[in-house]
């Protein structure tokens, strides 16, 4: 794919959508959806009209998609433009003499950061074994912009149920990584013609996600900030595939992209380096491009002016080396650009350029300087939708020079400062995954549960804390990772008769530590629960009400994912996509689902102390 879009082509898609005149009347907005506030402008749109797919703004997704459950093809030919839609086409034909699940979708040329995005869509239901679904993802090869997952829906066909996630791919080596930071399983009730308006809002305070202009699940994931592709799916193969009601068509009516301003908020992915870790090549800042002597430039640990990382320019021999970004379709408005910097060593020369934002080119000098200084270029006038920010430097033998926290935004509210950017590694004692921090998730008893990952609550020693406002006295898991055989997982559960019971080993096998008269229907309770080496202690509001020694069983299990509400066992997580599980286990089918709000979901591979929990409880 091209990197980036020339800013032509940008300025060619907001004619096209002026002369299709999407000001958007009301009755439009009415009939197709439109953003939750009225400060949004709509910048791109596609509504699939014309009889062929518009390949400046997009390309094809093209070849095998294989894994856990997942075996189809991707093919253009199964892709077309008809009728005011994109129709995805799934069929089961022979290719070379093999059998084949064929599918496809579309990959936007172009790249989105902030902003919201929405779609409609009639996905293919008639039978098992396509997966539909309309998300944004970065590539990393050449594009060099793979940072994170947002799927503001994925479908599998028949399947009564939406996942809503978010993906992260910055992360530490190993198998301590970012856990799935928001995996939502939402029920899904299709209009009776089977068309929906999807959307998602992705701003930098994380993602909401919205099912026909309703609100139905929340990731706070503050400052994560990319610009990448989206993509519009229908995948063949997943699962058990019905052949016998292939072929069969998915259909997309229009995909629409707006942003508003976000003051204060960077804009620009990557301006503080954090995003390679040690899992990508730190020759090759993620986000970034770059052209000259590319061994002179090199991502760096330690030293950094915030968070971890940096990014040094330098060579034993002379250099000439650039690192650029572009962004496209961000507001008009007057930005500013803000950067760390120092330099040394024998002559040279080094500046930050600002160009491709109107008619003129702006650039800063950096200074010699041994200590980190700021480097700040204000009332920068973009007049069209996109901006080209290049880090250039050159020097003899020895010279260097070093950036962090790049910034490119709206100059922040009075009394505001800009947010840094963020670090993401795993900080030891961190919890290993969290959710419903800034405000309790709703569970109404249906299937709407939250996965999380296989390395949350795994070790000697874990901890499980949260806020539960029960609806009602009902046996239920409001959390759970519990394999279904063996002797190392573990659970919170209620009884219905006001019990908390914390529960180790297996739904076929284990052991619980029960706390009776624990829980009231409308009553904010804080839960925390500790393992540790053998000995179990429920804390209730941060006070300790059972604890239990010798238990012979453990939290070591990887084969589980973790859920969050429903916990009926009717849907499983089968690789990437989520089916429907063959049969309920036992424990799952002897409890209901919970109803009611649970906040502050904290889990950690660590024992939380007593000061800690006390600490918590008071908050």
């Amino acid at each position: 794919m091209p990197h980036p879009a020339p800013l032509s082509s940008c300025r060619r898609s907001t004619a096209v959508i002026a002369s299709l005149g999407l000001a958007l009347s009301s009755a439009l907005v009415a009939l197709h959806g439109a953003p939750p506030t009225s400060d949004y402008e709509l910048l791109f749109a596609d509504e699939f009209n014309g009889d062929r797919v518009n390949e400046r703004d997009w390309n094809f997704r093209l070849g095998p998609r294989t894994g856990l459950g997942i075996d189809g093809l991707n093919l253009a030919r199964a892709v077309r433009v008809a009728d005011g839609h994109l129709i995805v086409t799934a069929r089961q034909e022979v290719i070379d003499g093999k059998a084949a699940n064929t599918g496809g979708g579309l990959i936007s040329r172009h790249r989105f950061g902030y902003g919201y995005y929405e779609c409609r869509s009639q996905p293919f239901m008639a039978g098992r074994g396509v997966h539909v679904a309309f998300w944004q993802r970065g590539m990393s090869g050449p594009e060099n912009n793979s940072i994170f997952e947002i799927d503001s829906h994925e479908i599998d066909s028949t399947q009564k149920i939406a996942c809503n996630n978010l993906y992260v791919d910055v992360s530490t080596k190993g198998y301590l990584e970012l856990a799935w930071p928001h995996r939502a399983q939402v029920p899904l009730t299709l209009p009776p013609d089977g068309w929906w308006i999807d959307a998602y809002d992705y701003s930098p305070d994380g993602v909401i996600f919205y099912d026909q202009g309703r609100e139905v699940a929340r990731a706070d994931f503050p400052d994560l900030v990319a610009a990448q592709n989206v993509w519009l799916t229908a995948l063949n193969g997943v699962g058990k595939v019905d052949g016998d009601r292939q072929p069969g068509d998915t259909r997309f009516d229009y995909f629409r992209y707006y942003a508003r301003d976000y003051p204060g908020s960077n804009l620009l992915p990557n301006g503080g380096f954090e995003y390679n870790q040690d899992k990508v090549d730190l020759q090759r800042p993620v986000a970034w491009l770059e052209s000259g002597d590319v061994e002179a430039s090199r991502v760096v640990r330690d030293g950094a002016a915030s968070g971890d990382f940096r990014l040094r320019h330098g060579s034993d021999h002379a250099f000439t080396v650039s690192t650029t970004q572009s962004l496209q379709f961000i507001r008009n408005g007057a930005y500013e650009l803000r950067a760390r910097v120092r330099r040394g060593g024998p002559t040279g020369t080094a500046r930050i350029r600002v160009s491709d934002f109107g008619e003129t080119e702006i650039a800063a000098e950096i200074p010699v300087a041994a200590e980190w200084t700021e480097v700040r270029i204000p009332r920068i006038p973009v007049t069209r939708q996109g901006v080209t920010i290049s880090l250039a430097s050159e020097g003899s033998a020895g010279a260097w020079v070093e950036f962090d926290e790049v910034q490119f935004l709206l100059p922040p509210a009075p009394g505001q400062t800009p947010r840094p950017s963020r670090s993401f590694a795993y900080r030891a004692g961190d919890p290993i995954w969290e959710i419903g921090t800034r405000q309790p998730i709703l569970f109404a008893g249906d299937e709407k549960f939250y996965f999380f990952g296989r390395n949350c609550g795994l070790g000697d020693s874990i901890s499980v804390s949260f806020v539960m406002t029960p609806a009602r006295l009902a046996g239920a898991f409001p959390i759970t990772r519990l394999p279904k055989t063996g002797q190392a997982g573990w659970g919170v559960g209620l009884t219905p008769e006001g019990g908390v019971f914390f529960r180790l080993g297996s739904q076929e096998t284990h052991r619980d530590v029960h706390v009776p008269k624990a829980y009231r229907a409308g009553i904010a309770t804080r839960v925390t629960c500790v393992f540790d080496r053998g000995t179990a202690r429920v804390y209730l509001d941060g006070v300790l009400r059972q604890r239990v020694d010798g238990i012979a069983f453990s939290t070591q299990d990887t084969s589980a994912p973790g859920r969050l509400g429903a916990n009926s066992g009717r849907y499983d997580a089968v690789g990437d996509v989520t089916l429907t599980a063959d049969a309920p286990p036992p424990a799952a089918r002897q409890s209901q689902n919970y109803v009611g709000a649970l906040g502050e979901v904290r889990v950690y591979n660590r024992a939380l102390g007593p000061d800690e929990i006390a600490s918590h409880s008071q908050k």
